[in-house]
């Protein structure tokens, strides 16, 4: 009996302890190895995406540079010509119409703005073109503007500021003076980029793309035909151009829930709109939804820091609507 005891002992102690000695190193091995695969994997996933927005960068550079080699041609042989009010694409709300200019059109305009409202819109501006960090708030929009830069003495700027660069969802003009009368098309920004000014806000909002500032997303749009001469910039720059940026493109319906929705989700709307509440232009202007809230949806308007600062309700603005794009992150 004590033999058999012993025997026991020994098949334990040279058996079947060395056998789970090596299970518990191999499964320890094990787990350790999938954390590591873990780790790899998210850092090849951060690597991926900032890689990603790198290559963006570089493509818009390198879009740029290609716009400057055939630029000089171009402007000695046909040089462009300002656009006046009377050219199809001009926009004249882009140049000095003000709340005077919309009286009688729409109810919700039919008496203009108050003195205290003008006063307060005007104190709102001159905050708002001090060179700061931040931005203001204004009746619960917090507005980030590139009105925050000062003039640049005709040296078109491209890169966009800090302030601008964190801002979910930053509002970038056309007549900003950093690029105002950068050549887009047969006119400039402040002339007839509504359309690149907007993908521009959407963009930078959405991803962590630096230099796709307005004047640059122009020169994507133009190097890509995405500019239509006599008729402004084509949708296609944002169905077939979101996906160069990280971003997917859908059409939705003029329906308020539906555009509510989409906002929800993280998405930001781009807006097609006819002469109305935010154009008197025959040839249309595009326009950013951000957000909304019980006062009405939340606007960037890329011609107007003034329309910028208020609230929207869908009843105003329902009719001037064509088309609306939801932009979002693509996973």
């Amino acid at each position: 009996m004590i033999m058999k005891n012993k025997k026991t002992k020994y098949i334990l102690i040279f058996l079947v302890l060395p056998v789970t000695i090596v299970l518990v190193v191999f499964l320890s091995m094990l787990i350790d190895e999938k954390k590591r695969a873990k780790d790899v994997a998210n850092i090849t996933e951060a690597t991926d995406e900032l890689s990603a927005e790198d290559r963006i960068n570089q493509m818009l550079l390198a879009e740029y540079q290609k716009s400057q080699s055939t630029r000089e041609f171009a402007e000695v042989s046909t040089e462009a010509p300002e656009l006046t009010p009377e050219d199809e694409e001009y926009d004249d709300m882009i140049d000095g119409t003000d709340a005077e200019d919309m009286r009688g059109y729409g109810d919700a305009l039919d008496d203009g703005l108050s003195a205290e409202e003008e006063a307060i819109i005007a104190e709102a501006e001159k905050e708002a073109r001090k060179n700061s960090a931040g931005g203001i708030n204004y009746g619960g929009i917090t507005i980030v503007s590139s009105l925050n830069q000062v003039a640049t003495n005709g040296q078109y700027v491209l890169n966009l500021t800090d302030a601008e660069l964190n801002a979910p969802h930053p509002l970038l003009l056309q007549y900003d003076p950093r690029w105002a009368t950068f050549p887009y098309g047969t006119g400039t920004m402040k002339s007839s980029a509504c359309g690149p000014t907007c993908f521009s806000m959407v963009i930078t909002g959405l991803t962590n793309i630096s230099n796709a500032s307005p004047p640059m997303v122009a020169v994507y749009s133009m190097n890509h035909n995405y500019y239509v001469r006599g008729a402004g910039t084509a949708h296609g720059l944002f169905l077939n151009g979101a996906a160069d940026f990280g971003l997917y493109c859908n059409e939705i319906s003029n329906n308020e829930s539906e555009m509510k929705a989409h906002l929800d989700n993280g998405e930001q709307l781009i807006l097609s709109v006819h002469y109305g509440n935010f154009t008197h232009s025959g040839a249309g202007h595009f326009i950013v939804i951000y957000g909304y809230d019980n006062n009405g949806f939340m606007v960037n308007d890329p011609g107007s820091y003034e329309r910028s600062t208020r609230y929207w309700p869908y009843s105003i603005i329902s009719g001037d609507i064509n088309k609306i794009y939801a932009l979002g992150r693509a996973r």
